[in-house]
């Protein structure tokens, strides 16, 4: 079931379709619980970070689900022409970082937060990666994460915070240098699996003073929830206790620090391949439709 087209931004009308088939034909994508996404209500849709496929995936899940998917994407995105414009229409938040030269001058985290807070008050749903970034657990079990998911649930007591997992396609794109493994493509070589569990239950955290303590508590609760959907679906053990960066270090913090460096060398390339890429995306969108017809 795709999301209901009146609730759409018109220019995700044409975009889904072709996004669609590029998820399912590049591997054999495979949703289940999606019974646990209520109707009628905003929803915080919570999950692991494995992969640069992971926010794609995930939002074709959800929309296919029923659900218009709100997510938060870097914020160097919105500088590229045409991908930019695209984005924002298509309601799309930017996440700014420090030290970005994108991120202006009353660009923050609280920003970014602020503008999701928008979307859930008006109805919307969210799409979040609590952990914020890949996680850095060797062994690619979800590290212990940032509060923000939790800020907003608080926020938004109308909201249902679903937690979900994904497994099978890390090995697609290599996640430190970008490299596409053409071999694992296809949906005979590849498959993804993603599992929405019961709605996370944050009543006890409800109509307290929110203190750092509290939020830490809270969140280590979305990521217990998610971990546990990740454990039906891949094998091994969950860490114990969870990755932390600040304790356990960042074994790729140099691969990521030399990658940051790269990528403002490629700026250009990467405006000129997002909006041609874009274009043709919208083409076959558009093309699509008309055979339809």
């Amino acid at each position: 079931m795709a999301a209901e087209g009146a609730k759409q931004p018109p220019l995700m009308r044409v975009l889904a379709p072709p996004v669609r088939w590029a998820m399912h034909a590049i591997q054999d994508m495979q949703v289940e619980g999606a019974e646990n996404l209520p109707a009628g209500r905003p929803i915080i849709a919570v999950g692991n970070h494995t992969s640069h496929l992971d926010g794609p995936v995930a939002a074709v899940a959800l929309y296919e689900a029923g659900v218009i998917p709100h997510t938060a994407a870097k914020a160097d995105l919105f500088t590229i022409p045409v991908l930019g414009w695209a984005l924002r229409q298509l309601g799309q938040v930017p996440v700014y970082r420090p030290g970005v030269l994108s991120t202006p001058a009353d660009g923050s985290s609280l920003s970014t937060l602020g503008e999701l807070s928008d979307v859930i008050g008006s109805g919307g749903s969210v799409l979040m990666f609590p952990e914020a970034t890949f996680t850095r657990d060797p062994e690619q079990w979800p590290m212990r994460a940032k509060t923000g998911a939790v800020r907003l649930a608080l926020e938004h007591p109308e909201a249902v915070v679903v937690p979900f997992a994904h497994w099978g396609n890390e090995e697609l794109i290599n996640k430190w240098n970008g490299k596409i493994e053409w071999r694992a493509i296809g949906r005979s070589r590849t498959s993804v699996r993603v599992r929405f569990g019961q709605p996370v239950d944050l009543s006890d955290f409800r109509g307290r003073v929110v203190t750092r303590d509290l939020l830490s508590e809270a969140t280590e609760c979305l990521m217990a929830a998610i971990t546990s959907e990740l454990t039906e679906l891949r094998p091994g053990v969950p860490r114990e206790p969870r990755w932390d960066r600040e304790k356990n270090g960042d074994p790729y913090n140099k691969i990521d620090a030399r990658n940051q460096a790269r990528a403002k060398n490629r700026g250009t390339r990467l405006r000129s391949f997002g909006a041609a890429g874009l274009g043709c995306v919208a083409l076959a969108g558009y093309y699509m439709g008309r055979r339809r017809k």
